[in-house]
């Protein structure tokens, strides 16, 4: 007998069939390959005590300057700082009702006691929405701690009532709660997830009128969120929506608030497909309403008053109600003294006065009243227009002033090819910028005319807006039917797994689709959705270092690498997860940790041309357990031991089979006669005969960290006759 070492090529190769593959790995989950050998990849732990709400679809890093660290999680239904274990809900506040509208605003029944409906005219809320109360009083048996509550709205009734779930039961039918009731309404959320059709309850509450046939079907995209930071800050937006700023203190009490609410923004895009920053510190938007100033005239005044502090502070009284509001900007003109002329943004102080600040003191109230407009600076959505907020050359970037004026570099540039901005990523000195057909490199030129573009290729196309990964100065992303790579010049990646790939694809949920870098092991990972499924299910990993692909099935709806944060981060069900942190699936606490089920299995093997039988009698196996825990989390010993298979086939086409050490006969994939391997195995016996061989080593045990060397068969030609 002869002993033959087992050698393969790494990565895993689909796209061609098993038996043509020979030499070649055919199937794997949970594994990667270092220096070429398989190995299961590692585990990872819950890193939240409390579960977020909804679904994740966006992760953001960043440290402060204090030295905290804080991890953005942008979900359908909230927004999430995770500092430590905690996280802190910035959700921004949509709406605030309080008295009249408020008052007595809440009914119980007996019929649904833990079923209570709010009545608060122009609520609107959409179910899933997230309400807080304060100031009520006890209802029908229900206290009114079990009312000063946040809630998640279960059901919208019409526009004038919703209902909420308590966590006591009422006693009674009854209407109350008082009148010093505050209900604060957090942003309206979205869907978790894309989809479509034409049947009932597809589409937004109200859509058309009741009984009317819908002849066109609804597309609900999954709702997304771009982040990045500014100093301390961070900056957000939800696709297509506004974008939004948190101020940072480390109480971590602050909500996020609309960037067009802080005090000096004017201009601010209304609708934004993503927000970054550039390299020259130029926050831009992606897709967004263009610059489109107007004026509206405005009522007349009665007088115009200097006071405060310098006397700087105008206050100016209408004749009639200005119908304005606090930050609005005005321009007052026609006045004597002249100072009190200036645009300015307004706090409103009541129905026919509002206030604002002047350059000096004009030396007396205004003895010529003039006249004033509301300046808007909104305009319609133009999905291939590119803006950028101003940077000051002596305090930095002002990420709340868009209005592009002389003495500024805010302005707009529109791209020439496709139909929308599909997103962008910042790349070495430019920002790439992806359309559904086009590529192109948005450059600072540090002129007048502040960027420039440079259309790269116009014979691409890109999966979605989250598919896209940097690392080495190179860019990767995913197409509708392959991959590409950015090196300064765009090329395809040669992939061994774009059949198998491709052909096995959601592309209707492909918004949902996200690329991330594992660089420790110089990893692209893109996660997509099965055809099969409605989430996503499934990675696939190419290794820019070693030029290979392998792949897996797991549920992630987001991702980010180590950097400020020591792991990688993942989403799924309420989790953060950091990866590569032990060997097992970390349950939230107390739950013991889940194993991890891993296998790599090579394609099949002949001798010669397959004519002749093999016989195989022992295995000699190669396989390292460094890593491996020796514990479990009770403190119970483990022993690190994986599963070795060898299974015969002698038809492509056929089953496998083999049989043991007594001649039964046993279907594929039967484990060897000892059927674990630890690293005190020398050799295990087996009888497997058939024309074609493959080899499988997995693990399914808590705890087992392997990778497999260089193991060897003992096999010979076993004649002609089965």
């Amino acid at each position: 007998m002869a002993l033959k070492t087992l050698q393969f090529q790494p990565g895993i190769n689909r796209d061609k069939t098993n038996y043509s593959d020979q030499g070649g790995w055919f199937d794997g989950d949970m594994i990667r390959f270092r220096q070429g050998y398989p190995e299961k990849i590692g585990g990872w732990q819950v890193e939240n005590f409390a579960a977020y709400e909804g679904t994740a679809r966006s992760l953001y890093a960043y440290a402060t300057s204090d030295g905290a660290i804080n991890i953005g999680i942008g979900t359908n239904s909230k927004m999430y700082i995770a500092a430590g274990t905690y996280l802190h809900d910035i959700t921004p506040i949509r709406a605030t009702f309080v008295s009249s509208a408020t008052d007595n605003c809440f009914i119980t029944t007996t019929s649904a006691p833990t079923t209570v409906t709010v009545n608060i005219v122009g609520h609107g809320a959409t179910p899933g929405d997230f309400v807080t109360f304060s100031g009520a009083t006890a209802v029908g048996g229900i206290s009114a701690a079990n009312l000063n509550l946040e809630f998640e709205i279960q059901t919208v009734v019409d526009s004038a009532n919703f209902t909420i779930t308590t966590a006591t039961s009422a006693t009674s039918g009854a209407t109350g709660g008082g009148t010093g009731i505050t209900a604060v309404f957090q942003l309206n959320i979205g869907s978790a997830t894309t989809s479509g059709g034409l049947g009932f309850g597809t589409g937004t509450f109200g859509r058309g009128t009741f009984g009317s046939s819908i002849v066109a079907p609804v597309l609900v995209t999954s709702q997304l969120t771009f982040q990045d930071n500014f100093n301390n800050d961070l900056i957000f937006n939800i696709s297509e929506g506004d974008i939004f700023h948190w101020t940072y203190e480390n109480t971590y009490g602050n909500r996020a608030v609309k960037l067009n609410t802080l005090s000096g923004s004017r201009a601010v895009p209304e609708q934004v497909t993503k927000i970054l920053f550039a390299p020259s510190g130029h926050l831009l938007a992606l897709g967004c309403t263009s610059f489109n100033p107007t004026t509206t005239a405005g009522a007349g005044i009665s007088s115009i008053t200097r006071g405060g502090t310098g006397n700087t502070t105008a206050t100016l009284t209408t004749s009639g109600a200005h119908g304005l509001a606090t930050l609005d900007y005005v321009t007052v003109s026609g006045t004597t003294p002249t100072l009190f002329s200036l645009t300015s943004q307004i706090t409103v102080t009541g129905a026919t006065t509002f206030t604002y600040t002047m350059l000096a003191d004009p030396g007396g109230n205004a003895t010529t009243v003039g006249s004033y407009v509301k300046n808007s600076y909104g305009g319609s959505l133009d999905p291939l227009l590119v803006r950028w907020a101003n940077v000051d050359p002596t305090i930095g970037p002002e990420p709340e002033v868009w209005e592009p004026t002389a003495t500024n570099t805010a302005g707009f540039l529109p791209i020439k090819s496709g139909s929308e901005i599909v997103t962008g990523i910042n790349a070495r000195q430019e920002t790439l910028i992806w359309t559904n057909t086009a590529l192109t490199s948005l450059q600072f030129l540090g002129t007048g005319e502040v960027f420039g573009l440079q259309e790269i290729s116009n014979e691409i196309n890109i999966m979605g807006p989250n598919v896209v990964a940097t690392s080495n100065n190179n860019v990767f992303w995913m197409g509708n039917d392959k991959f590409y790579v950015y090196s300064g010049r765009v090329d395809t990646l040669p992939c061994t797994l774009k059949q198998f790939v491709f052909e096995d694809i959601s592309r209707s949920k492909s918004d949902t689709f996200f690329a991330g870098t594992n660089s420790e092991f110089n990893e692209i990972i893109w996660f997509y959705v099965s055809g099969s499924s409605n989430e996503i299910d499934r990675y696939v990993i190419f290794n820019q270092e070693e030029k290979i692909w392998y792949y897996g099935s797991l549920v992630r709806t987001a991702w980010i690498d180590s950097g400020v944060n020591d792991f990688p981060l993942a989403t799924d069900s309420g989790n953060l997860y950091s990866h590569e942190n032990g060997n097992d699936d970390g349950q939230r606490a107390p739950a013991a940790p889940v194993a991890i089920n891993s296998f790599v299995q090579s394609a099949d093997m002949a001798v010669g041309d397959g004519e002749e039988f093999i016989l195989t009698k022992r295995v000699l196996p190669d396989v390292n357990f460094i890593d491996s825990d020796l514990a479990d989390s009770t403190g119970a010993t483990l022993t690190p031991e994986v599963e070795m298979t060898v299974g015969v086939r002698n038809f492509p086409g056929a089953a496998s089979s083999t049989t043991d050490v007594a001649g039964a006969s046993l279907e594929r994939n039967v484990t060897t006669a000892t059927a674990t391997i630890d690293q005190y195995t020398d050799q295990v016996f087996l009888r497997a005969r058939g024309r074609q061989m493959n080899f499988k080593i997995g693990s399914t045990g808590v705890g087992v960290q392997w990778q497999l060397g260089s193991p060897r068969v003992d096999f010979k030609p076993d004649g002609r006759r089965g």
